[in-house]
């Protein structure tokens, strides 16, 4: 903001988010990791297995890359920048989207990093990485900043700062693994390399990433059309608080599917009572992350944005609503990761999209950058919360089946 200004922070802060309209990420790789790693028991083929689902994984990633770049700047081309970023359009908007979806589509295989590691049980470790990567990135723009440099060097900032802790992850994994992880991202589209069927476990998360894409992605996109700059900054700087908390709440959630999966592996039961101890503790953690945001949010957002666009106690109110109500349905929609159950929550997550879609916009125009937030809100309670805890309740009192004919003791 002190070195860009409020309207090119408005311009940073869409672009920036861009690749959340995208089915950025692991493109569901990470599931397929997991059900890999998890079902090595140590057989002949199970290490096999593991290696051809990377390279699977690693060759979606890549071509989704190149495909990600030439559509972006296909946009640039025919001058569509100018009606996607509405109002916070500028003329640096093209080098600003052209060096954006290159870093993108370079940095998608990279992403393998992190997944590998949540599916070895090491989500602390890919946390810390991930943490490593916004201090490098942070490290960065406050460079830029000193050298006074052009706002296309801001953007490149997070994304060269999370590409190089993916790289990290992906030597870690390789160690963990005893294989070279790293060169079978790398050589994942030469010919004649062995891979797998992911698409029954990617092909849902795929779609479940795509759905959360476009409905919170499109947050500051509807604000930038219905309000303008002004309101995009006030909900941007909010999300910069919120974004870590949810973050915090997705990294506690996600070694659950890995547990899952094993438990369902060794054929033991899920009750209901365990799954409402779950969670209300992730409630509750979410209340007390929420009050604090509810209590410093304004002041922080303000000094963070030299008191030109500091959130509103309604704004992080609405935020930290939306974040009760992700940590609460969190243990349950992992335990819904068999095929089956993967692809009801896909169905419900377009559902979500659509509806948050359709709210967000007279409620931004109502009530400005809370809008948004409240429409998520609702909508994932309507169509997520409710449907998957029907469902899980009723999986959870039924007969469980394993997923693999083998019962092996903790991890190496």
């Amino acid at each position: 903001m002190g070195a860009l200004g409020i309207s090119d922070y408005a311009l940073f802060a869409l672009i920036v988010m861009l690749p959340s309209l995208l089915p950025i990420g692991d493109l569901g790789a990470g599931a397929a990791l997991i059900d890999a790693i998890e079902a090595d028991c140590g057989r002949p083929g199970d290490r096999e297995r593991i290696e051809t689902t990377i390279t699977s994984s690693a060759r979606a990633l890549t071509c989704t890359g190149v495909l990600v770049i030439f559509c972006g700047l296909a946009v640039i081309g025919t001058g569509a920048q100018a009606v996607l970023l509405g109002a916070a359009s500028a003329p640096e908007a093209e080098a600003c989207l052209g060096v954006t979806v290159v870093l993108i589509g370079c940095g998608m295989p990279l992403a393998l990093g992190s997944s590998a590691l949540i599916a070895l049980r090491r989500a602390h470790v890919a946390t810390l990485l991930q943490a490593g990567g916004n201090l490098l990135a942070l490290s960065l723009v406050l460079l830029f900043a000193a050298l006074d440099a052009p706002i296309y060097c801001f953007l490149s900032a997070g994304f060269l700062g999370q590409s190089a802790a993916s790289l990290v992850g992906l030597l870690i994994a390789g160690r963990i693994l005893r294989m070279s992880v790293l060169r079978i991202v790398v050589t994942s589209l030469r010919p004649g390399r062995s891979v797998t069927r992911i698409v029954h476990l990617s092909g849902p998360v795929t779609v479940i990433n795509v759905a959360t894409a476009c409905a919170y992605g499109t947050d500051r996109l509807v604000l930038s059309h219905v309000a303008g700059t002004t309101d995009v900054a006030v909900y941007s700087a909010g999300a910069q608080l919120y974004t870590p908390a949810w973050a915090l709440v997705n990294a506690a959630a996600v070694p659950l599917w890995n547990l899952f999966v094993r438990q369902r592996r060794d054929s033991i039961r899920i009750p209901r009572t365990e799954l409402a101890k779950l969670s209300a503790w992730f409630g509750s953690g979410a209340l007390l992350i929420g009050a604090g945001l509810v209590a410093a949010g304004p002041s922080v957002t303000g000094w963070m944005t030299h008191g030109n666009a500091g959130a509103s106690t309604g704004l992080m109110a609405s935020f930290a609503a939306l974040l009760l109500v992700h940590a609460v349905v969190s243990p349950v929609t992992m335990w819904l990761t068999q095929p089956a159950a993967l692809r009801f929550l896909a169905a419900r997550y377009v559902f979500m999209a659509l509806a948050s879609l359709v709210l967000s916009v007279p409620l931004a125009g109502a009530v400005g950058p809370a809008g948004p937030v409240i429409a998520s809100a609702v909508s994932h309670t309507l169509c997520i919360s409710i449907p998957c805890f029907r469902k899980a309740f009723r999986k959870a009192q039924g007969a469980s089946r394993p997923d693999a004919q083998c019962r092996t003791a903790e991890p190496k």
